[in-house]
């Protein structure tokens, strides 16, 4: 990345390998919304140049004589890295808050270079990170682990019940997978809303098996809709999984009473201030809660999810381009027709 919304694929100074270390081949980068939103907007964590990519797997090329991998592991495996790299020391990350750490950095951005590359190096705070793929788990699928478990800690806090409404606003990667962990929560209904005919279309043909009901909203962002669904009730829960101050203003109107929100996407750094009924909050006794990242623990389970409902998931991933092309798979995803995309160096 050179600037917002420019980029060049060009030989970069090989990577060096830290002694306490290692070294991934990169198999398969996913495309995250964070990338997305960096390369589209700008963020001083990416100082151009820069090379983006946190969502990588791959296979261990080398380890560094001082590198402690968890147990198990050893140079050649196939790994997944998860991208929150934390201390492991501070208040939250010893009660298994890992995504809540005071310390905590980004693969991908600065100070540690991503890997939309052929190889990325391992730094030693990211080694309690790596987890060992199952044999017959895709490189492709693989990548979705990172935010399949971000989705599961977003569901995590929604903490949806067996006779629970459930509206998520956004079909993209991360809705399609709210909308499978919430169908095997075991709740009523999923309601499933995006402003993208397109999208939305795609977004069922890879999980409607999860959705009871699914429509673009119209000027009033899917609230009255909700509301006719629900005998005027309006939902039990409602997570915000799009980047949009009117989605997240909408799940205000639409909840019940008692309900419970998660704002789950993040809005742009330059704009994050949105709106907020406050009166939707106090007169209803609304819980509205954030979920950012994920923990190690939902890190593991993901991955284990994902090998077993191979065959469903993969329909998630839509999209798989060289990283000679790697401007068409940000391509894809402004404009909506893709749901996960892969980079394959």
């Amino acid at each position: 990345m050179h600037d917002v919304a420019k980029m060049k694929v060009e030989d970069a100074p090989e990577s060096q390998l830290d002694k306490a270390g290692a070294m991934l081949r990169v198999e398969a980068c996913g495309i995250c919304g964070t990338d997305a939103r960096t390369f589209f907007n700008g963020d001083p964590r990416a100082p151009a140049p820069w090379i983006l990519g946190h969502e990588p797997v791959g296979a261990l090329e080398e380890v560094g004589p001082a590198a402690l991998l968890p147990a198990g592991m050893e140079r050649g495996d196939r790994v997944f890295l998860g991208s929150i790299l934390t201390c492991g020391t501070c208040r939250w990350c010893l009660e298994g808050a890992q995504n809540l750490c005071v310390r905590h950095e980004l693969y991908g951005y600065d100070p540690f270079p991503g890997a939309f590359a052929e190889t990325a190096a391992v730094p030693p705070i990211a080694l309690k990170n790596l987890i060992k793929l199952p044999e017959e788990l895709p490189s492709d699928l693989a990548t979705v682990a990172d935010p399949f478990a971000c989705a599961l800690n977003g569901i995590e806090v929604l903490d949806p019940g067996y006779s629970d409404v459930v509206v998520i606003l956004g079909a993209g990667p991360i809705g399609c997978m709210q909308a499978v962990l919430a169908r095997d929560r075991g709740v009523s209904k999923v309601f499933l809303l995006d402003v993208s005919p397109e999208r939305l279309e795609l977004a069922l043909s890879a999980v409607g098996s999860a959705v009871d009901d699914s429509w673009v909203p119209q000027d009033d962002n899917g609230v009255e809709a909700v509301l006719e669904r629900t005998g005027g009730a309006g939902a039990e829960r409602v997570i915000v999984a799009a980047p949009s101050k009117e989605a997240q203003q909408a799940a205000l109107e639409m909840a019940g009473r008692k309900a419970r929100i998660v704002y789950f996407a993040g809005l742009p750094k330059s704009d994050p201030v949105t709106p907020f009924d406050a009166n939707q909050l106090h007169y209803k006794e609304l819980a509205v809660l954030g979920s950012y990242g994920a923990t190690q623990r939902q890190y593991r389970i993901a991955m284990d999810y994902l090998d077993r409902r191979q065959e469903e998931l993969a329909r998630i991933v839509t999209h798989r381009f060289s990283l000679d092309a790697i401007d068409d798979g940000f391509g894809a995803i402004r404009s909506g027709t893709a749901l996960k995309v892969v980079i394959e160096p």
